[in-house]
């Protein structure tokens, strides 16, 4: 028997980077994308690292990200704000003040393992890398959840 965590069929990521990744709303696809590559030169990887990109639940349909996923050949992963670590190394005191909590990209990205770069910023998007050192979940999300997170899509980074 196969173990679920290990099937790549089954649509689970076993190895790679994740890309956390803070938005606004008005970020473009080609920011999402050009802010990830800086980011990943930096830490010597290259798009085919990128398992899944990590984000604040209620950015997850935001069309500039769904694009760049689409491009990348990855998920969007879903993070909750109260799943959102205060403990990210870079807070942000305006992130803060636009949605109640300290960081996106870094707490995001730390959701699935240890960060191999902190946050980098553009003026539009924010992108923290963390290696997966979990197995995860990284199905596409269904068209009533995106449907339910559009609206909230413009809220700050």
């Amino acid at each position: 028997m196969v173990d679920s965590y290990s099937d790549p069929a089954a649509g689970v990521a076993t190895t790679g980077i994740v890309a956390g990744i803070g938005l606004r709303a008005g970020a473009q696809a080609s920011d999402v994308l050009q802010l990830i590559d800086t980011c990943l030169a930096e830490a010597g990887r290259n798009r085919a690292d990128i398992a899944a990109l990590a984000t604040l639940d209620r950015k997850q349909a935001h069309p500039a990200l769904s694009q760049a996923a689409a491009a990348l050949g990855v998920p969007v992963l879903p993070v909750a704000a109260t799943k959102l670590s205060a403990r990210a190394p870079n807070s942000s005191r305006r992130v803060h003040h636009h949605i109640g909590i300290g960081s996106v990209a870094e707490a995001a990205a730390m959701q699935f393992g240890a960060l191999v770069l902190e946050k980098c910023r553009s003026a539009n998007v924010t992108c923290a890398l963390a290696r997966l050192d979990r197995p995860q979940e990284v199905t596409q999300p269904s068209a009533a959840s995106v449907a339910s997170t559009l609206s909230t899509s413009s809220a700050g980074p």
